[in-house]
């Protein structure tokens, strides 16, 4: 499993340089950016990431959200503030068994973050497959950016760790992508729209299943395509 992390519209050099540092630090190397309004190879963002340069000078920068996570198997959104009735946060704590029962299905997941003056856009949190946030005592202010991404990427290590020191496996495919692709056809045939609360929250939910159950339905979707679309795969 790779981990990748993905600063949306990043306003200061300081953060992604200590991102960058935070992300190296803790074992993992991607970091891609989403419209940043700063410079990623600023002589301060260089100087925060502190010999992780090589992190700054291999991230991808890209022009939306969706372009950045076109290859990813799921995205899941960082949230400090709860905003509309759609959303089932998860605590970050809860993250890494969550990702652990997806067992061999997920290859590359994203992990985005907001800029730093108002976070995830609604528009960027739509986008996302799951939405997460870190408990914080109510009387104290939001993590900044650079501190948040540590935050996660320290919890995540143990997830990434456990799973580098086992005999790795053949890819398989990306089938995790494969499933949400076949629900969203699914969905799509019985005329609930992509902006649907049910949409939204069916695919949310659909996230949430371990590897066992996500079988189960990629098999009855199999059936399904079969029988309606005349899809063999």
């Amino acid at each position: 499993m790779e981990i990748v992390f993905i600063l949306s519209s990043p306003a200061r050099e300081e953060n992604v340089g200590a991102a960058a540092r935070a992300i190296k630090t803790m074992g993992m190397a991607q970091l891609r950016l989403v419209n940043p309004l700063c410079d990623h190879m600023g002589e301060r963002a260089i100087a925060t990431a502190h010999g992780s340069r090589e992190i700054l000078e291999e991230a991808a920068v890209f022009a939306s959200l969706p372009e950045a996570a076109e290859d990813l198997s799921l995205l899941i959104g960082s949230a400090a503030k709860k905003r509309n009735i759609r959303e089932d946060r998860h605590p970050l704590n809860a993250l890494p068994d969550l990702l652990k029962r997806k067992g061999d299905m997920l290859r590359r997941v994203g992990i985005v973050f907001g800029g730093e003056e108002s976070g995830l856009s609604n528009r960027e949190l739509d986008q996302c497959d799951l939405l997460t946030t870190i408990p914080m005592a109510r009387k104290y202010p939001s993590l900044n950016l650079g501190q948040a991404v540590m935050v996660y990427a320290s919890t995540l290590s143990a997830l990434t760790l456990n799973i580098a020191s086992k005999k790795p496996s053949p890819a398989t495919g990306d089938e995790l992508k494969v499933v949400k692709e076949k629900a969203m056809q699914v969905l799509s045939d019985v005329e609930i729209p992509e902006d649907h609360i049910i949409h939204r929250r069916i695919m949310e939910r659909l996230m949430m299943l371990d590897q066992d159950d996500m079988h189960l339905f990629h098999s009855f979707c199999k059936f399904y395509l079969k029988k309606y679309h005349g899809r063999i795969k």
